[in-house]
């Protein structure tokens, strides 16, 4: 009878053992899983970086601890500097991206990773810049084809705001130097991949409305307005693809990136995030009157002309609402494994 107690005890000792064993081998084995981690999207305007914990072994996003974003102009740069950055611009870039490495640090950030844009594919020391921020920054960067720009803001908007790829959304990013619009059909990416975008459409306002050497167009005025709506209408109606046109009459439209979710957003709408066509007439025809002063912030010269880019566009294209949301491809590079 004893023997039989001893055995039972024994039984229980090791079957608990086993099970302590077990669940701290599953707790360790989930903690490896996590890594907070910290992306960086390095635009034609802005630098933006997200800070998120991730499980590596499900790739997907745990948690989003922290963003944040600087104005760095690297656009305007190249057109200042016949289409290359200057000193200036480069270090204050490094500067910035230091700067949001060490919050990062301090978060607890163990990896880093960044993706380049519009300005750095077209600038002439585009490739010496990269060179030089990788390793005065010591963050890991890859310069992207727009293609791969407009399917990391496409994930972007998935990761953040989930959706499925049958509920006909488009993702419209508007950066500094280019726009993408991207939808999936039948399991595939379709694209619109345009050139004009924020700083770009900005220059184009100048280059026909204004005398040389004009920096701004501020305040644009109610004759300029028109004509500038008329421009971006012009430019959508002659560039984007058939099948884009086609595939929005039916979607919703995901507005990503800065000149939606700041620019647009902030003009338009005193609260919420969706404007629709009237919201932008009526914000475009009492910012025009603005100056640089009076708009305030780094983004002055280009914040008026945003409404036209984006009001013209909606107008050829038929959009009668856009959901403006913060997302920008940070979000999406956390899911592309291959880069961390």
């Amino acid at each position: 009878m004893l023997e039989r107690q001893l055995l039972f005890t024994r039984n229980n000792f090791y079957l608990l053992v086993t099970l302590v064993f077990l669940s701290s081998c599953s707790t360790t084995s989930k903690q490896n899983c996590l890594i907070n981690r910290a992306a960086f999207d390095i635009g034609s305007g802005s630098t933006k970086m997200t800070v998120a914990k991730v499980d590596q072994c499900k790739n997907q996003i745990v948690e989003v601890l922290f963003e944040d974003q600087s104005s760095v102009t690297y656009k305007e740069s190249l057109y200042e500097n016949n289409n290359s950055f200057s000193e200036k611009i480069i270090k204050e870039g490094i500067e910035e991206l230091q700067e949001l490495k060490q919050t990062a640090l301090d978060l607890g950030v163990k990896e880093f990773q960044g993706l380049a844009t519009e300005a750095f594919r077209n600038a002439n020391n585009g490739t010496e810049t990269i060179d030089r921020i990788i390793s005065e920054t010591g963050i890991g960067i890859k310069v992207i084809t727009q293609e791969l720009e407009a399917r990391y803001g496409y994930l972007g908007a998935k990761t953040k705001h989930p959706f499925s790829d049958k509920d006909n959304i488009v993702v419209w990013d508007i950066g500094g130097g280019s726009m993408q619009m991207t939808y999936v059909e039948d399991g595939k990416f379709h694209f619109y991949l345009g050139k004009l975008a924020s700083v770009s459409f900005k220059e184009k306002v100048l280059e026909n409305y204004y005398g040389a050497g004009t920096k701004s167009p501020n305040p644009l005025g109610k004759s300029k307005a028109k004509k500038s709506l008329a421009l971006s209408r012009f430019f959508a109606h002659g560039n984007v693809p058939e099948h884009v046109k086609k595939y929005i009459e039916r979607a919703r439209v995901f507005g990503i990136g800065g000149v939606h979710y700041y620019s647009i957003r902030k003009q338009a709408l005193k609260k919420g995030h969706i404007y629709n066509q009237p919201q932008l007439r009526i914000a475009l025809n009492k910012r025009s009157k603005l100056s640089d002063r009076q708009i305030g912030g780094k983004y002055a010269p280009t914040d008026v002309t945003n409404i036209a880019l984006v009001l013209g566009f909606m107008e050829a294209l038929g959009i009668r609402k856009v959901e403006s949301y913060k997302v920008n491809m940070s979000h999406g590079l956390f899911l592309d494994q291959d880069l961390w």
